[in-house]
């Protein structure tokens, strides 16, 4: 019978700082991992093991493979913040297009508000990817510089949500759709509070390892959140539909596919450059001991 051997898990003191999580004490995949470890991994529970599951339905594998080098680990995450990046104009689409208050459509604030979004989306990409180049000398500037990186976009992505927060507050208004935006608005704050906070590991070290994480929680949190965002995007659309066309410009292919093409390019370029500058970062094996290889 065909037995496979699954990969020996590593403490928190066996592998390298750029590999440490505050609060994560056991559960390490080895930082050299070969691809067939990476993939047996999926299946064996590491601290890793929910982060790659909350993943694993949209085919993201930065954590599969992020441990087969500090160059793979590096470029996995590269392509990560890229995709979140790209997520950021594509709400930002949806929003121009569905959700802006009555009073701004078709105003100067809605006529740059995707070009500026497209601005943030590279930005954010390229902010991030650098962030990694700081991890080990300066870890709280790297966290500080992903965190702006993630949560920038999304903040005026959200503008015109918010002032529909506020006439709805001030004129109480019985839009069922707001309800559904305020669900999804909560769950962004958590998200962010989550992965900035490193709750509720840091609070008692080792006892969420595996399960229940900051990790973990931020993924659990921003699926959650991302269906009640197209579950109101949804909602808006079919609601205001009679209104928006006959008030407003319909989007052409370029405004649309064309702007998401772009930023897509401009991101492998991000990309490229960022995986072409590691090489002059040191290995972190070749200058940190690595314990029970």
């Amino acid at each position: 019978m065909l037995s496979l051997k699954l990969p020996r898990l590593l403490s928190s003191s066996q592998v390298p700082q750029g590999y440490q999580e505050l609060g994560i004490l056991f559960g390490y995949r080895h930082p050299r991992s070969s691809a067939t470890d990476c993939l047996l991994s999926v299946f064996q529970m590491t601290n890793e093991t929910l982060n790659i599951w909350t993943h694993f339905v949209p085919t993201c594998c930065a954590h599969t493979f992020s441990t087969m080098s500090s160059r793979a680990r590096h470029i996995c995450y590269f392509f990560d913040y890229a995709a979140l990046g790209t997520y950021s104009l594509g709400s930002a689409l949806a929003y121009s297009a569905y959700i802006f208050p009555k009073e701004w459509v078709n105003g100067t604030f809605h006529c740059c508000y995707v070009p500026v979004a497209v601005f943030n989306a590279v930005v954010s990409i390229s902010l991030s990817c650098y962030s990694r180049f700081l991890e080990v000398e300066r870890p709280r500037l790297s966290k500080a510089s992903r965190t702006l990186a993630f949560a920038y976009p999304y903040l005026f992505d959200s503008i015109p949500l918010f002032y529909r927060f506020y006439l709805c507050a001030v004129e109480s208004c019985t839009e069922a759709v707001i309800v559904v935006h305020y669900k999804h608005t909560a769950l962004a704050f958590l998200t962010c509070f989550v992965f900035a906070s490193h709750l509720p590991e840091r609070l008692a070290p080792g006892h969420f390892d595996y399960i229940g994480h900051s990790h973990q929680v931020f993924h659990v949190c921003g699926i959650i959140g991302t269906h009640f965002q197209m579950e109101a995007i949804r909602m808006d659309m079919t609601e205001r539909h009679d209104w928006l066309l006959a008030t407003s410009t319909l989007p052409s292919a370029l405004q649309t596919l064309g702007l998401m093409g772009i930023c897509i390019a401009i991101s492998l370029a991000v990309i490229g450059l960022c995986s072409v500058s590691l090489s002059f970062m040191p290995e972190p094996l070749q200058t940190e001991k690595l314990h029970g290889h």
